[in-house]
């Protein structure tokens, strides 16, 4: 089942506010999952598609987010651009990429910034 930003927002804390989000393909290690990417006030979330039960999850605290940049890769074929967005976690780094909505991923990035450098 496709994550949505209803999926998400069953992981949010009580005074917790969805600022943006996207849908994209995390890839984190050895994992490469499609869902959505959610800005809250308070945090990160990337909740996973699934097929079966609960589908996976991964939230990200802006304090732990040591650095966040977008990244335009020059490709030669049907589609000139690849946006991706970097962050590196703690000890972890992390790719968001194949976004669903590319026009809205620069205002996305502006989002995380803000909250990555208070």
């Amino acid at each position: 089942m496709k994550a949505n930003l209803e999926t998400a927002k069953k992981y949010l804390k009580e005074r917790e506010e969805v600022l943006s989000s996207l849908y994209c393909i995390i890839e984190f290690g050895y994992i490469n999952r499609s869902g959505i990417l959610v800005a809250t006030n308070e945090k990160l979330l990337f909740c996973a598609d699934y097929m079966f039960r609960n589908g996976l999850k991964w939230e990200f605290k802006y304090d732990k987010i040591l650095n966040f940049n977008e990244n335009n890769g020059v490709v030669y074929g049907a589609v000139p651009f690849i946006e991706k967005l970097l962050m590196h976690y703690e000890e972890d780094f992390i790719v968001f990429t194949n976004f669903s909505n590319p026009s809205k991923v620069n205002e996305f990035s502006k989002v995380i910034k803000s909250k990555v450098e208070n």
